[in-house]
């Protein structure tokens, strides 16, 4: 570990000042992450180290409130893609133009409902609520209870309808088959390199109009970024699993005008899905689920019930938890 640090702090910042980089620049910051990616990415294979949703879960939790001070309160001046240029700009700045461009994107579609897998702390819903409500029915869901706790809070500030959000594993949601008109992520897969596959087939399998994924693109990316996304396992390879499916179609793969981080450049795939039965009309509210059965949930006291698995879905500040590993056992008595 010392000998790690050693090599970050002492003899990488030697070597970009030995070719000349200027100090603060763009690519002083760049050479650093490339030359940090190209060291740590052999030991992270040796060791085994992979991106889960245990430690994602955790990395998340800890750092809840950022993106709510970076999207409205506490701009940082940061190096991001603004109109497909490199910029230093506050993120403030730099959000509003990613929130601007999300808007034009979802113009071209009708949708009376929509769900965001990986809500977090609801900055991306808010934008949406606030173009395109207040007739059209927000849900969300995320790994993290703390972030949809806090986005919540922030949430209210702003509106008076509240969105339905839950904390769910995107690989088990808990919504039924063609619930939602418009499905979208945003730098959620991203975290995902081991399970996107499945996390990919649930959003396939709730969705009956349209799937929008705002997510960084391995295959797109410039060979700086590729680095960079190997050394933090991101996703890569979902536009190989996508055209193989036969029941969603791929219209588009582009990348954005404006994005947070230069080496991690969202990409923004426009998807069709393929249903396999008629789907019912102008359906805006949205049941939940067990995640694990797929069956109607009985709401108790202070909890969901899933009659057919036996298991009890605990809420939290209001806050569902229909997570699978956050359940219990409950059998029914013999009266």
């Amino acid at each position: 570990m010392k000998f790690g640090k050693f090599i970050i702090n002492k003899i990488i910042p030697f070597i970009i000042r030995s070719v000349g980089v200027g100090k603060g620049s763009w690519k002083e910051k760049k050479f650093n992450i490339i030359l940090q990616s190209v060291l740590m990415i052999p030991f992270k294979r040796f060791k085994g180290v992979r991106r889960i949703s245990k430690n994602v879960e955790k990395q998340y939790d800890e750092i809840t409130g950022l993106y709510i001070k970076d999207n409205y309160y506490e701009g940082r001046l940061r190096y991001s893609v603004v109109d497909s240029q490199i910029r230093k700009v506050s993120s403030i700045d730099n959000m509003r133009l990613i929130r601007q461009e999300i808007k034009e994107v979802l113009d071209e579609f009708n949708f009376n409902n929509v769900l965001e897998v990986g809500v977090g702390e609801l900055t991306t819903l808010d934008s949406i609520y606030s173009n395109f409500g207040p007739d059209i029915d927000c849900y969300g869901v995320d790994l993290s209870l703390n972030r949809i706790y806090h986005g919540l809070h922030e949430y209210k500030k702003r509106h008076r309808s509240l969105p339905t959000v839950v904390k769910a594993n995107a690989v088990q949601l808990p919504f039924p088959d063609n619930s939602f008109d418009l499905v979208y992520t945003r730098h959620t897969l991203e975290q995902m390199p081991t399970i996107f596959k499945e996390a990919l087939s649930e959003i396939i399998r709730v969705s009956r109009k349209q799937i929008i994924l705002f997510e960084p693109s391995f295959e797109l990316g410039s060979m700086s970024q590729k680095i960079k996304m190997l050394n933090s396992d991101y996703v890569r390879g979902m536009p190989k699993f996508l055209k193989k499916r036969s029941d969603v179609q791929v219209e588009s793969i582009n990348l954005m005008k404006n994005s947070a981080n230069p080496l991690n450049h969202t990409a923004c795939y426009k998807l069709i899905p393929v249903p396999s039965i008629e789907i019912e009309k102008n359906v805006n509210q949205v049941s939940l689920v067990c995640p694990q059965s797929k069956t109607q949930l009985e709401r108790k006291s202070g909890y969901y019930y899933s009659k057919e698995s036996s298991r009890a879905y605990p809420i939290i500040e209001g806050i569902p938890v229909l997570d699978y590993d956050y359940s219990f056992c409950i059998t029914e008595l013999d009266v």
